[in-house]
């Protein structure tokens, strides 16, 4: 049986609305409609839930009353970041290595650092709340502390070595031989960590210990490689042990390794006996000094710097010249705005230098006209005086970033001379925006522009930083004082970044076409935001059923997990335990 709703309109225009009880039968071949009953008469409501009993087929029928969402969580974003870490491989490299314990709560550490960005026990705490989650994961929290979550971290760090060979063959087989590495840095609240230490700060934060952080990419950013240094480790002093460790720990037999101008990669291979032996392509960029000095032997000239791009080569280098004139401008301005802006500090130190010498010069007079009364009036500069403006005249010429440019300051009661290095000025202004690499791959591997190409690409190592550092990872501030942990937590946080690298790539495309077509100005953290939002509930039906359900998905939603190429419906496929809010 079904409802049969008609609708018959009258001469006069109206329209007349009934609502029958029908089913149908064969008759003589024919199959035909007969009216069980005629519920026009009935209110709406009933004729519904008659309608709703009889597509029901042999579903039980319940009350509305009696639905309940007994529990809601956020579980959209943590599906779509599992099915990722299934994608990279990360759960195989790490069931293969670590005890099925150990790497339950990393693969947790890993996904609750990306979902939280807090610590390790504010990812305890927050699979303790979702149950639900912690169950998908593997993970039995009722017999959990936090402890063992600090203990996973330490055996991370100890199969660091195993863990990197299998991370490496899985993923460096779909890239070339370039490798990008740079350093950063990442403070500490505290002191006590034997890697905490005082060096160039990149974060900002003065009077903060930190720790310095190496990482090795593709050439497209994808993380291959993470180890962690004391903070007060040299970019330069880290080099040689990367490359050596690409070519004996991980078997590489054919590296080109980028890296910039502080990593000092030319002078390694030139002074390196261990590098010296191996046969190593390098691409890197040349301080100003280094330039500086292939001018003065005249290796190259300043008239082939051009916004095109000249090669120099020298036996087995190669010396790739260019020019950016957009930034030369910024350069340009900005050196002459700090030399105008220490010259109008400097004088107003000679301002007051002169001051103090009129009236030097006024109490001289008082005393010769009155030695009694007016004797101890100051008269002269002491040492201490001239010390305390020589003093302030380098803080203010550091300040500027002019010090080396003033090769003498004499300050004495009776002169205030500061000699200014025009030579060396101009010569400095001459390479603004000027850029030299060198380079050892020959000609026929990489030509000049493939190689600036390959340099350039360093801003994906920027990039993977950025991400560390911002809310999608927050690696810092490091809380730990083990070292040991600290290791595991860095390299836990290099997993973290390989997630949301391969998240980037696949929805950025995506992000930009979408607000171009529905003139949005979205943002990544929008759309994970978007899937954060795709709530898994636990339907109470009627006495004692229940069922997993997600809402239905809004349209931004929907694209977002096609781009991803992944069907919703296997959200409520997954097994979930008993969830609770």
């Amino acid at each position: 049986m079904y409802i049969q709703r008609n609708k018959i309109r009258g001469k006069s225009g109206k329209v007349y609305s009934s609502v029958f009880l029908c089913s149908k039968h064969r008759e003589g071949g024919k199959i035909k409609t007969h009216v069980e009953a005629n519920l026009s008469h009935l209110p709406e409501y009933l004729i519904q839930g008659i309608e709703n009993i009889l597509k029901s087929n042999r579903e039980m029928t319940v009350c509305l009353k009696d639905i309940v969402i007994s529990s809601c969580i956020d579980y959209g974003y943590v599906f779509v970041l599992l099915h990722i870490m299934r994608q990279l491989r990360m759960d195989q490299v790490l069931d293969k290595v670590l005890s099925p314990s150990d790497s339950s709560l990393v693969k947790a550490m890993i996904i609750g650092k990306i979902i939280t960005g807090g610590s390790k026990l504010c990812i305890y705490n927050w699979l303790g709340r979702e149950s639900a989650i912690s169950e998908v994961l593997g993970l039995d929290m009722s017999n959990s502390k936090v402890d063992h979550l600090y203990y996973s971290l330490g055996q991370l760090y100890r199969n660091q070595s195993k863990i990197e060979k299998k991370w490496f063959r899985y993923h460096q087989g779909s890239y070339r031989r370039v490798y990008l590495y740079d350093l950063t840095s990442s403070y500490f609240e505290g002191t006590h960590n034997a890697l905490a230490a005082y060096g160039h700060n990149r974060d900002g934060k003065r009077g903060k210990m930190q720790v310095c952080i190496g990482l090795l990419t593709a050439e497209d950013g994808f993380p291959l490689r993470i180890q962690a240094f004391a903070g007060n480790t040299s970019d330069s002093s880290t080099v040689v042990g990367q490359i050596c460790s690409l070519k004996k720990e991980l078997g590489v037999e054919q590296i080109v390794f980028v890296g910039d101008r502080g990593m000092r990669i030319l002078y390694h291979m030139e002074n390196d006996p261990e590098l010296s032996k191996e046969n190593i392509h390098f691409i890197s960029g040349l301080t100003h000094a280094q330039i500086n000095s292939l001018i003065a032997r005249g290796s190259i000239q300043l008239n082939l710097f051009d916004s095109r791009l000249a090669e120099v080569q020298v036996e087995d280098r190669r010396y790739i010249l260019s020019v950016n004139l957009e930034l030369e401008k910024k350069e340009l301005a900005w050196l002459d705005s700090c030399r105008e802006r220490a010259k109008a500090l400097v004088e107003d130190i000679r301002k007051s230098w002169d001051k103090r010498c009129v009236r030097n010069r006024e109490n001289r007079c008082k005393q010769q006209e009155n030695a009694r009364k007016y004797k101890h009036l100051k008269t002269e500069l002491t040492l201490k005086d001239m010390d305390a403006y020589k003093r302030r005249v380098a803080q203010t010429l550091k300040d500027c970033k002019m010090d080396k440019y003033y090769t003498a300051v004499t300050i004495d009661n009776q002169s205030f001379q500061l000699e200014f290095d025009q030579e060396e000025f101009d010569k400095n202004r001459s390479l603004c925006g000027k850029y030299v690499l060198c380079t050892n791959v020959p000609v026929e591997d990489m030509l000049a522009e493939q190689v600036r190409g390959e340099y350039k690409k360093l801003q994906n190592v920027e990039h993977a930083f950025r991400d560390l550092k911002s809310d999608n990872i927050s690696i810092r501030p490091i809380y730990h004082c083990n070292e040991i942990q600290t290791r595991g937590h860095v390299l836990l946080c290099m997993f973290a970044y390989a997630i949301i690298k391969k998240l980037e790539d696949q929805l950025f495309p995506f992000l930009k076409e979408y607000n171009d077509r529905h003139k949005t100005q979205l943002s990544f953290n929008d759309l994970t935001a978007e899937l954060n939002n795709i709530k898994m509930c636990e339907l109470k039906i009627g006495q004692g059923i229940s069922s997993i359900q997600y809402p239905e998905l809004n349209p931004l939603q929907k694209e977002i997990l096609e781009v991803l190429n992944i069907d919703p419906k296997i959200m409520t496929a997954q097994k979930l335990g008993k969830m609770k809010t």
